[in-house]
């Protein structure tokens, strides 16, 4: 198996809970290229909250944007980590105050 074909197999699960309008984790990181699934879990009572990937804080190019969900409840988000390795940054759209580092190694 390639390189290529090793890391496009790459599969990541992160668990990531909203509550008190904060996310449980400032961090989460994943390999390049991964498949990344979040497992999200509202828990604030009739509020939304969704998690969105972003190039940066400005939050002007979205690399992923995840469902709204009105709390509480729980989704899971798939999608494809960037290639290139770097800080990225991540977001609840609804309240940009909730926010942290997405990090691809």
């Amino acid at each position: 198996m390639t390189p290529e074909v090793a890391r496009a197999a790459e599969k990541v699960t992160v668990a990531v809970t909203a509550e008190g309008f904060s996310f449980s984790t400032e961090t989460i990181t994943v390999p390049a290229g991964a498949e990344v699934t979040i497992t999200f879990e509202n828990r604030d009572d009739g509020t939304p909250h969704n998690v969105s990937v972003y190039t940066d804080a400005s939050a002007s190019e979205a690399l992923f944007i995840g469902e709204i969900v009105m709390g509480p409840a729980t989704i899971t988000y798939t999608f494809t980590a960037p290639e290139t390795p770097g800080n990225y940054f991540f977001r609840c759209d609804v309240h940009p105050s909730m926010h942290g580092a997405f990090i691809v190694t």
